[in-house]
């Protein structure tokens, strides 16, 4: 863990009797911008999936910006700026007539050549935003592209008198090196009051179906402040028997802000591993996974205890691992 990406950080291993695993918690407190009282970069995809080929909607680039003040801001005459890709100031308006986006805000800046937002790339590939009546969404017209680097960029938010509000000078070695490659895969800040210029606030997005999250809350979310426990199984007994009542087995990973990859798998009482769920999965603070009772193979398994081995390796050197006990009830 690096030392400056928190206030403070401990961790609390607390020793359970003999006949239960060891449970683990933590507290955390992020460095965050206390006094940024206006908008913040908050998620930036510079390097989208595309095929003409395919027939299905391009993933469009994007910059998502957040606003973490307590009063409404009016982004007329707002603009993005960069080097070396960005040519000049990118000028952005609203699809929607109001430029104006109130505290705890999102608003999304893309480009379209005619400056449409009405079967736009954005809305095409992103399916969701339609229906998110509060976000946002701002289109830069006349272009296809934002430019943005895939080899690394300096980004600039500029208010109408051209003072810079936030920048962030991104590189793709932010993502998750667990990751295979980080193409559609947008970069997120953990909070988006940490600060913007620093590679410790932003890792991958978790998000594994559109693989970002514009207009929306981040996938890779983390609170200013938390006590958490590390690991957590649910529910005890569980019953994959179809009757829509405790069928799955709920496995919460809840570890120190790093980016890390996982490891979970399934044994019997013999110690033969009946399943994996994991392996290798690139993963931020917080995962879910979600076991049906079924072996590698789809077969159903029978009733017992299985013990569930959870590892999460964080790339800043940080390793985690506990093994923890679920009932299957047939």
């Amino acid at each position: 863990m690096h030392p400056h990406r928190l206030c403070v950080l401990s961790l609390l291993l607390l020793s359970g009797c003999k006949d239960e695993p060891e449970k683990s918690s933590f507290s955390e407190n992020l460095t965050i911008q206390a006094d940024h009282s206006g908008p913040v970069i908050n998620e930036i995809l510079f390097d989208p999936l595309s095929d003409a080929k395919d027939a299905l909607p391009d993933q469009p680039e994007f910059i998502e910006i957040y606003n973490a003040g307590t009063r409404a801001i009016d982004l007329t005459g707002w603009k993005i700026n960069g080097s070396p890709a960005i040519k000049g100031s990118l000028a952005f308006v609203s699809s929607s007539g109001s430029s104006v986006i109130e505290p705890g805000q999102y608003a999304v800046i893309t480009a379209e050549n005619n400056g449409k937002n009405a079967g736009s790339s954005l809305t095409a590939y992103y399916t969701y935003l339609p229906a998110e009546t509060g976000t946002r969404i701002f289109i830069v017209k006349g272009k296809t592209t934002l430019s943005l680097n895939n080899s690394g960029d300096s980004v600039y938010l500029l208010d109408n008198k051209g003072n810079v509000i936030d920048q962030v000078a991104y590189l793709p070695a932010w993502h998750n090196p667990a990751n295979k490659e980080s193409k559609r895969i947008s970069l997120e800040k953990y909070n988006p009051l940490m600060p913007s210029d620093s590679p410790l606030s932003w890792s991958s997005s978790t998000d594994a179906w559109f693989g970002g999250t514009p207009g929306r809350i981040n996938a890779i979310y983390v609170a200013p402040s938390r006590t958490e426990e590390m690991f957590r199984i649910s529910p005890i007994p569980f019953s994959p028997d179809g009757d829509l009542n405790n069928d799955l087995l709920k496995i919460s990973v809840t570890l120190p802000v790093d980016t890390y990859q996982l490891v979970v798998e399934i044994y019997d009482t013999v110690g033969s591993k009946v399943r994996t769920l994991a392996a290798g999965l690139p993963a931020g603070p917080a995962t879910l996974l979600t076991w049906d009772g079924c072996d590698n193979s789809g077969q159903a398994l029978p009733a017992g205890t299985y013990r569930v081995s959870i590892n999460a390796a964080g790339f800043s050197g940080s390793r985690y691992n506990v093994t923890e006990s679920a009932v299957l009830a047939r």
